[in-house]
């Protein structure tokens, strides 16, 4: 997700409830529906509409949600902290993504840990969960615009160790890359810097969408995109037994309801035995209920989350 203010990846062509655990392995045939699910944190992304995010979290039970420090409530959150007390124990986990190093930015230490201060999510996360319960997320997708994988990548270790230092017993998720092709993500996945900076961190941080009416996810690369397995092969060969979160994945067609889209959420994330079970926990994309807002046809607001139930509670089909 990019800011909202200046960017929206459509115009780069775009570009009950699962139990707290490393992802368990559940036995059924290679590429088939799991008989019983795969125990993933799971959640909604916030951008705009706290109260449908918060009737989000209770449809679903979810146990994992998302916020930007940047935007996602009327008034910023740092006017706002009951919000922020609401918010983060409103699921066991949760993360909190910087603006800084966000799509066209070179990440900046100070600023992460000055985002991360002035919001108070870690503040009252560690009161309310415990320090370990909140995961901050550095930068996104910044293969989009930002040119020099070296730089963002040597900046983002120092960030790493700054936020370790500033906010202990803190979980770090590195820096989600866009799938999309034309913007070479296999450039910053092939680069040095940037591998040994999300080596640093607690969790790889991934991207994937569906474009296809029927809500594949198994044919992005017919859309110039990195498909979920394709993503996932690549967290797996350059960081080795480290825990992936994809903190945005969506389907983007309008011809599916809100509702099926979280269905088939649901479905991809705990019952399809094809996904890598180092996919530890996902966060879709997104409450979006600003009709002027960033891509809001991806919006699935409250009704996605239970599609979403109703597919964990349908078990294995």
């Amino acid at each position: 997700m990019a800011d909202e203010r200046r960017y929206t990846r459509r115009a780069v062509g775009k570009l009950a409830a699962g139990a707290i655990a490393a992802a368990g392995v559940a036995a059924a045939l290679p590429g088939s529906a799991a008989a019983s699910p795969f125990y993933r944190a799971h959640g909604p992304l916030l951008t705009d509409g706290y109260q449908t995010w918060l009737t989000a979290i209770g449809n679903q039970s979810a146990n994992l949600a998302k916020v930007v420090t940047g935007w996602g409530i009327q008034g910023g959150w740092q006017a706002n902290p009951d919000h922020v007390w609401t918010a983060c124990g409103a699921t066991d986990f949760l993360i909190v993504r910087t603006v800084t190093g966000d799509t066209n930015n070179h990440i900046d230490p100070n600023q992460a840990v000055a985002e991360i201060q002035n919001s108070r999510f870690f503040e009252y996360k560690r009161i309310r969960s415990g320090a370990n319960k909140c995961i901050i997320e550095l930068g996104n997708e910044p293969n989009i615009a930002v040119s020099d994988p070296w730089v963002y990548g040597y900046n983002l270790g120092v960030t790493v160790d700054r936020i370790r230092s500033a906010f202990p017993g803190v979980k770090i998720c590195g820096t989600a890359l866009s799938p999309n092709k034309g913007v070479n993500p296999d450039t910053w996945y092939g680069n040095p810097n940037f591998v040994n900076a999300i080596a640093k961190c607690d969790f790889v941080g991934v991207h994937f969408y569906s474009n296809p009416a029927s809500g594949s996810f198994t044919e992005q690369g017919t859309w110039n995109e990195l498909t979920y397995k394709e993503t996932l092969q690549r967290a797996a060969s350059k960081w080795p037994g480290k825990p992936v979160i994809a903190t945005e994945y969506s389907i983007r067609t309008t011809a599916l309801t809100p509702y099926d889209k979280g269905y088939k959420y649901g479905n991809l994330i705990h019952f399809d035995d094809s996904v890598s079970s180092s996919l530890w926990g996902a966060t879709y994309y997104h409450v979006q209920t600003n009709p002027n807002g960033v891509d809001v046809n991806e919006n699935v607001g409250s009704e996605g989350a239970r599609g979403y139930r109703k597919r964990l509670s349908d078990g294995g089909l």
